[in-house]
């Protein structure tokens, strides 16, 4: 009897139950939790959970591992999961590289997120503070925008879309770094869909092929339904 009453006492309060309750619940907002039941599909699909819905979309790009979808970028184009790598891909991946040749789109809810200007909104107010060291334009639909940055971590290197950046000004903005932009990471972050982020990260060495892989992208989340 007494231990009953000892973990009864050790148990959450009255009070603290619904907020507990209310930090499971957040926290089950991205990921399968106890209780759920995945939408039926089909063996060449998986099932992912985001901001507490369900979607469904192909095997070969999806993955409730990490909550989102990856595929693979080598010598300016998107390398078709279906078909053997080219050798030197292959060997890139083998030599435990893998990463140098993958983009990888993870899907999150908003909770929390403060709403604010877009990217290219503060892009535009780093050029009006000064901050802008160059624009570039490397071809038709790309710019290479190298910027001051306040963090300390070198000047900052922009990639923008710009045939995409007034629908998304966003997502069509890419942030890297100057510092190493060959092996250095590139990251960039959208909304995907009302009260779910898509976040974008891969070497910068792809930088270059910016618009191209932003259409991939977007073409691969497509395929991604909801339930």
């Amino acid at each position: 009897m007494g231990c009953v009453l000892f973990l009864a006492a050790c148990g959450p309060s009255e009070q603290r139950k619904p907020e507990l309750a209310e930090l499971k619940h957040v926290q089950c907002m991205d990921k399968f939790c106890e209780g759920d039941i995945a939408p039926k599909h089909a063996p060449n699909e998986v099932a992912l959970k985001v901001n507490g819905q369900w979607f469904v979309g192909p095997r070969k790009y999806f993955s409730s591992a990490n909550n989102g979808a990856s595929f693979e970028w080598w010598e300016h184009k998107p390398l078709d999961p279906g078909l053997a790598r080219p050798a030197e891909a292959q060997a890139v991946a083998v030599n435990g590289n893998g990463y140098d040749i993958s983009v990888e789109i993870i899907l999150r809810s908003d909770l929390g997120l403060i709403k604010g200007p877009s990217r290219f909104d503060l892009l535009q107010q780093a050029e009006a503070d000064g901050r802008l060291l160059s624009k570039t334009t490397l071809r038709p639909g790309l710019e290479m925008w190298r910027t001051v940055e306040t963090d300390g971590r070198g000047p900052g290197l922009w990639y923008i879309a710009t045939d995409h950046v007034h629908g998304d000004r966003d997502g069509a903005l890419l942030s890297c770094r100057e510092s190493n932009p060959r092996f250095d990471r590139c990251v960039t972050a959208f909304h995907w869909r009302p009260g779910v982020i898509a976040d974008m990260r891969f070497r910068g060495r792809h930088g270059a092929d910016w618009p191209e892989i932003y259409l991939e992208a977007m073409r691969i989340l497509q395929q991604l339904k909801g339930t």
